[in-house]
């Protein structure tokens, strides 16, 4: 196995000594900056990573100071710097859980905003680098974006769910296809027979949809034939195609990813939730108390920060050639709108249907 590269490596290269080299990759203003980018050009070449708890350990030798805690930034990339926060969706926040996790472990988790005014790239790594910064964490991104160009190979780095598409890193994520598995099976032993899927609303990464549609479609597969169902037209799809979808099918169940929507939309057409209509969120939804799988955001952000910290200590950094997903299962939680069946005379459908 070949040994990996170390600051004297560096320094021969560079033709300077390896103090040099430290205070270059450190950006110390005491060395000229041309110096400073010379170096850290080389050092990259040469596959050179900062070992984040030998820096911190040299830090407190060069100081005399007790060490502070060392920082794992969350990375977001939203159109406003707390966009990402749930006052400004109804996704789940997961720094508090992370947070939490890493002051077990002696860190502390600060965010960092990457569509700051003027920023690039380069720069937003320098100054991650500057602080001594080495452990990402890729928070979510806001819909239709699914990619970031960062210097990844400075840093040990974990995503959080599945939209960054480019580059794929190591990430932590609900269990999505467990969780509609798990909602096709509730509503079986409850008695509903025809059980409908329905994006009722845009996701924020669509490969989430993927993996609910291969649970759905499989399940189905064991039903009897005069009871599955089509997947409602449209990703999203919108009021009109859903009530030409449902007044054709009628399903007693559906699975949906806005509650909310749905049940408005059953509402115009005469149809009770969950009277004549049971009803499954696969995303929990702050506006809307519903039946579903709840994952707690708060253990997704503690795995993130146990895998990372995981990297980290292992001196892991980079593009990972084989990435690891971690899958939170979810818990069932229970809000009365899947009942067990009872069955009803439906009320007459209006004889317009636009």
């Amino acid at each position: 196995m070949q040994n990996e590269t170390t600051l004297q490596d560096v320094a021969q290269a560079a033709g300077v000594h390896r103090t040099t080299v430290s205070l270059s990759l450190r950006d110390n203003p005491r060395i000229p900056q041309a110096t400073r980018d010379r170096v850290k050009a080389i050092a990259r070449e040469l596959g050179y990573r900062t070992n984040p708890l030998v820096s911190a350990l040299m830090q407190v030798r060069r100081s005399g100071k007790p060490p502070k805690q060392a920082t794992i930034a969350f990375v977001t990339n939203y159109p406003t710097r707390y966009g990402w926060k749930p006052e400004h969706h109804d996704r789940p926040d997961f720094f508090p859980g992370a947070a939490a996790r890493a002051e077990d472990f002696g860190y502390k988790v600060e965010h960092f905003w990457l569509a700051e005014p003027g920023m690039t790239p380069h720069r937003f790594c320098d100054i991650l680098s500057a602080r001594g910064i080495n452990g990402l964490i890729i928070g979510r991104l806001p819909t239709g974006q699914d990619s970031l160009e960062l210097e990844w190979d400075r840093f040990s780095c974990v995503a959080l769910g599945m939209t960054l598409r480019s580059p794929i890193l190591h990430h932590v994520t609900e269990n999505h296809f467990d969780t509609v598995w798990q909602a096709m099976e509730r509503c079986v032993e409850r008695g509903y027979q025809r059980i409908g899927f329905a994006f009722t609303d845009k996701q924020d990464s669509p490969h989430v949809g993927d993996r609910w549609l291969g649970a759905y479609l499989r399940q189905q597969l064991r039903l009897p034939a005069k009871n599955r169902l089509p997947v409602c037209p449209q990703d999203p799809t919108n009021e009109e195609q859903f009530r030409k979808w449902f007044l054709d099918h009628e399903p007693d169940a559906l699975l949906v990813n806005n509650p909310r929507l749905a049940v408005e939309w059953l509402k115009k057409i005469g149809r009770r939730v969950p009277g004549d209509v049971a009803m499954v969120a696969l995303e929990h939804r702050r506006e809307l108390a519903c039946t579903g799988v709840f994952y707690d955001p708060a253990k997704i952000g503690a795995l993130a920060v146990e895998m990372l910290i995981g990297l980290m200590h292992r001196n892991e950094a980079g593009v990972p050639a084989v990435q690891h997903e971690i899958l939170l299962t979810g818990a069932w939680h229970e809000d009365c709108m899947l009942p067990v069946r009872v069955r009803r005379e439906m009320k007459p459908v209006p004889a317009n249907r636009s």
